[in-house]
């Protein structure tokens, strides 16, 4: 699960991703793709399984604190899981779509600048999704019954591990830090 490399930018406008590689200490950009088709099929399918799945329930009576371990524990696993899967499918094509590149001082330092705001977006919706696991764990200890509530509260543990995985906060933080120092070091030479 351990990679050398953590994005310190996105450029919206041209869809793409700046990385930095700790081990090479080189910057590379990845061409993203548009995912707005699978967006849109996400939320018809969203609304589709809320209507089929909201009157379904165990038909056994279960203990709230039982419910939400078995939650906890299927949730972690498939978190980790898809973890796993998304890291080989991205090491898999890695290197054929990924462009080595080297961007001055000044350029870095607006990668920088612009990356750290969205960093702090970044973290807040990190914060927020983990915020959804407590609500969603809050409200399937009292409906314990309810197969949507612990189907929502495995997809809150698999959605806000996957998504922290993606953005790694501490390490973007680090290289942030070791960038800006090496500018700094730049500029005093």
């Amino acid at each position: 699960m351990s990679r050398s490399y953590v994005a310190i930018y996105q450029n919206k406008k041209l869809n793409y991703f700046l990385y930095f590689d700790f081990k090479k200490h080189e910057f590379f950009s990845v061409a993203e793709r548009k995912s707005q088709s699978m967006i849109l099929l996400t939320s018809f399918a969203s609304i589709v399984f809320y209507a089929v799945m909201k009157n379904v329930s165990f038909g056994i009576g279960i203990n709230p604190l039982n419910i939400l371990f078995i939650a906890g524990v299927l949730g972690i696993m498939l978190g980790y899981i898809s973890i796993k899967l998304t890291n080989r499918a991205i090491e898999k094509g890695l290197e054929r779509r990924k462009e080595v590149i080297h961007p001055t001082n000044r350029e870095l330092r607006e990668y920088l600048f612009e990356g750290k705001k969205q960093y702090k977006v970044q973290v807040f919706v990190i914060l927020l999704l983990f915020f959804f696991i407590f609500l969603s764990a809050v409200l399937l200890y009292f409906m314990p019954q309810s197969v949507l509530m612990f189907l929502v509260n495995i997809g809150s543990w698999v959605v806000s591990m996957l998504s922290a995985w993606a953005i790694r906060p501490i390490k973007r933080g680090q290289a942030h830090k070791q960038l800006e120092g090496k500018l700094e070091n730049t500029q005093v030479e």
